[in-house]
């Protein structure tokens, strides 16, 4: 017994007189790769479609209130190029977008609008009559459409065809991103970024001082990016911890609902007002 007790004795010794390793988090940075021509009018999301090798953007065209019958959805190549502006037109004022086995979700106002893919028509239009101002879409593995309503303080759920209010915060909701377990919400008025367990629905703030948080991004590290429509894209990190990559605000330039395709480390910008797209490389 003594042998062992030596050896856990010096292990001990050195164990504790060893200081412990530091834990360091690399920031990424933005690369520009691309801008679109200024045709996208007011455009406030954009989403990659993966199986046809896409984007859609989603065209306000106007009073991001009104049901004017002016907004639509444009379809833009990966390498910047657009392939029809107005791909899906006869819209309202349409913000957030999601996908799921073919279809296009889009959050117009007080309605969720199904389109299909294959053919760009629209196949229903869900009402939402407590809502007044639909915003973001996330989309869910089991198909589930959460909308988040900013006015009403909503998130708004679409299952099976069905509208539901699925849960009701204390701030204006914005950004949502659907995970396993979880989802992640931005609020506008307190500008945090927010965890909320499927579960039990439970909100919890992570981060703070995000002014005008709009849409949230997983970057495949632990990490997300934040865009703030008033122009700045924040990095945080798996510990919470927020860094700005970009701050276009001088230049008055948005960043609305963005996207991040993670096997090309390419996210992108919708800037509303600027009608157009900018691509950015992030380089890890």
């Amino acid at each position: 017994m003594k042998p062992l007790i030596f050896v856990f004795s010096v292990l001990s010794i050195v164990a504790c007189n060893t200081k412990p390793a530091e834990i360091t988090s690399t920031v990424p940075t933005l690369k520009l790769k691309w801008e679109t021509d200024t045709l996208l009018t007011t455009c406030e999301s954009v989403i990659y479609d993966k199986a046809n090798d896409v984007l859609y953007v989603s065209n306000i065209i106007g009073d991001p209130s009104a049901k004017d019958g002016k907004g639509s959805i444009g379809k833009v190549g990966l390498d910047g190029k657009i392939v029809d502006a107005n791909w899906v037109s006869g819209l309202d004022a349409p913000k957030g977008l999601g996908i799921y086995n073919g279809k296009l979700y889009a959050a117009d106002i007080d309605k969720i609008v199904e389109i299909d893919i294959a053919s760009g028509k629209v196949l229903s239009s869900f009402a939402v009559d407590s809502a007044k101002f639909l915003n973001d879409v996330t989309v869910d593995s089991q198909g589930r459409v959460f909308v988040s309503d900013s006015d009403r303080k909503n998130i708004v759920l679409l299952e099976n065809g069905k509208v539901s209010i699925w849960l009701t915060v204390s701030a204006g909701p914005n950004g949502l991103l659907a995970e396993e377990n979880r989802m992640l919400m931005a609020l506008w008025d307190p500008m945090t970024l927010n965890t909320i367990d499927l579960a039990s629905q439970t909100v919890v703030s992570k981060t703070d001082s995000l002014e005008n948080p709009d849409g949230i991004e997983a970057v495949g590290d632990g990490g997300y990016l934040i865009s703030s429509w008033n122009g700045q894209i924040h990095y945080v990190d798996s510990a919470w911890k927020r860094t700005r990559l970009l701050d276009t605000r001088d230049s008055k330039v948005s960043a609305a609902d963005i996207e991040y395709i993670q096997e090309k480390n390419l996210l992108l910008i919708p800037t509303f007002f600027k009608n157009k797209v900018v691509a950015y490389e992030l380089q890890k």
